[in-house]
């Protein structure tokens, strides 16, 4: 009898994947309606994350949570793997709107009665929806011509079996709570910041994935973060809001409290400095990113339409669907994508993992070599005959999985030191006769839209940059972001740098968040367009804050 606790150990994984096994076998022989067809393929795929998170502001506890949660991503495909239901790359697979998302949160605890209930009830309804939207996908092909017809549905793949258990950390949480709260307590005696707070994430998820061709699969993923965030209010109403995270999957790695207090204030004294830079609304011209905004640029410019199930939906734009072959970057530069890198530069990378989740080992997908693009990230949807996938369908929650990034690695063949690309950049800004160029030192956050019914861009939100003047003196400007069409970015590109850094993050897709790892040089960009940020400054509090 399945009987979990409400950590999971090594027994109860065991159990688990037994009866994830059992169901599955049982599902896919008895699914049957009559007059459709039936499953051709089916695998379940559950995720028991358990999580914990603190969270104080100015020294006092705001939140203390712990969580366990369940979840099963099922696939049923039916028809053959000539021909089933699924289309456009599976990117539109991921309604809400839907009655087996009712079912997507399995029982973690208790009897193991409910827990097969839960998945019955969850593999019983995607098998209805299965089969309905094979008529629906009929429907559509009486009035649209399908040019991918010739493709079939999915590869077959030789099953897999592997059973990659540990024991994952444990998380002590009153040392967690004592730091948040000592390290907010800190941002006291840090002027104008109204706001902030310090966070620490932890989760251990564990997943385990079963096929009808035999796969078995096991993997154990710790995840730990500290977040610092961080609310600047300017002498002249404009807000400074500044946010960092130090996200790996090693907490030896996090920053000690002393550490994170002197990464605080120096990033106070930052802001102090940036609230008096001056405000620029636009421009057009070089630019010099560091590595970190770089790799900003390389995952939403190139990395999004790298993914291979793009190429598969008559709705995206398709970049670089024809370009195979052909040089889309400065020659000399390579990029790939290799899930199974676990550390780089003596630092774990979040995006590693060893199976996607259709069950396929991660491989090295060889995307750029010396500027001429050689493929694709891939899942089991095939591109092209004799198609191969590269394992790397990756799904967040209900979402059918799609091809997405891993560990993204740009590098130079023969890349400038920090020297020599401020010196290239200086004579740049020079050859074009241009007032200044403009350094982007920091940025997070990005997006982009890939479909053809929208405008093909990217935004990178810019966190400090400064101009740069034709004799290399340098002042902080704000007030901007970085915003662009992909082809002309890439193909701006004039010059890399040498020294990478590694940039763990969260990557949201149609198939939902998932951690990834962009690993890259400085770029130098003969010409980029930053845009005005959206500001709107503020009045003053009307009373000072209780400790001043």
């Amino acid at each position: 009898m399945l009987d979990p606790p409400v950590s999971m150990d090594r027994p109860t994984t065991r159990r688990v994947l037994r009866a994830l096994a059992e169901e599955n076998a049982r599902a896919f022989e008895g699914l049957r309606i009559k007059g459709h067809p039936r499953p051709h393929f089916l695998s379940h795929l559950v995720r028991h994350r358990e999580e914990w998170q603190v969270e104080a502001r100015f020294g006092a506890l705001a939140k203390d949570n712990h969580a366990i949660s369940r979840t099963g991503l099922v696939d049923v495909r039916v028809g053959s793997l000539k021909r089933d239901q699924v289309g456009a790359g599976g990117l539109l697979d991921n309604s809400k709107d839907v009655e087996s998302y009712e079912w997507v949160h399995l029982p973690f605890a208790g009897s193991g009665h409910g827990f097969r209930h839960a998945l019955w009830r969850l593999t019983e309804t995607k098998f209805r929806e299965a089969c309905d939207d094979l008529l629906h996908k009929k429907a559509l092909e009486l009035n649209y011509l399908d040019p991918l017809r010739s493709l079939r549905a999915m590869e077959r793949r030789e099953p897999v079996t592997s059973f990659e258990w540990r024991e994952m950390p444990a998380v002590d949480r009153e040392r967690w709570s004592a730091y948040v709260r000592k390290v907010s307590g800190a941002m006291r005696k840090l002027p104008r910041v109204r706001d902030g707070d310090v966070r620490f994430r932890a989760a251990n998820l564990v997943r385990l994935f079963v096929s009808s061709e035999g796969t078995q699969i096991v993997e154990c993923t710790p995840q730990r973060s500290v977040e610092l965030y961080l609310w600047y209010l300017a002498d002249d109403g404009h807000v400074l809001p500044y946010s960092k995270s130090f996200f790996v999957a090693d907490e030896a790695e996090l920053p000690t409290e002393r550490e994170l207090e002197r990464f605080m204030k120096r990033i106070h004294r930052q802001l102090e400095d940036l609230a008096k830079a001056p405000v620029l609304r636009s421009y057009a011209g070089p630019v010099l990113l560091d590595p970190i905004p770089a790799g900003l640029l390389v995952h939403e410019a190139i990395g999004h339409r790298l993914e291979g199930n793009r190429l598969l939906s008559q709705g995206e734009g398709q970049t670089f669907r024809d370009a195979v072959g052909q040089e889309i970057l400065l020659p000399g530069i390579d990029i790939w994508d290799d899930p199974t890198m676990s550390h780089h530069q003596g630092r774990s990378l979040t995006g590693h993992y060893r199976f996607d989740d259709e069950g396929v080992a991660a491989e090295r997908a060889e995307l750029v070599q010396d500027g001429v693009l050689e493929g694709f990230l891939t899942t089991r949807a095939p591109l092209a005959k004799g198609h191969h996938s590269n394992g790397h369908a990756r799904s967040a929650h209900h979402e059918r999985a799609i091809s997405r990034m891993g560990v993204t690695v740009m590098e130079a063949r023969e890349g400038l030191d920090d020297d020599a690309l401020m010196k290239a950049f200086v004579e740049e800004i020079r050859a074009q006769k241009v007032p200044y160029g403009i350094r982007i030192l920091e940025a997070s956050s990005g997006e982009t839209s890939t479909d053809a019914y929208d405008f093909q861009a990217f935004l990178g939100q810019v966190d400090l940059a400064a101009r740069v003047f034709p004799d290399g003196r340098q002042e902080l400007v704000r007030g901007l972001d970085l915003v662009g069409t992909p082809l002309n970015a890439v193909r701006g590109i004039i010059a890399a740098g040498a020294r990478q850094e590694i940039d763990n993050a969260w990557c949201g897709a149609e198939s939902g968040y998932v951690p990834v790892t962009t690993i890259s040089p400085a770029l130098l960009v003969d010409e980029l367009e930053l845009q005005a940020k959206p500001m709107r400054p503020m009045t003053q509090f009307a009373y000072p804050m209780p400790w001043e």
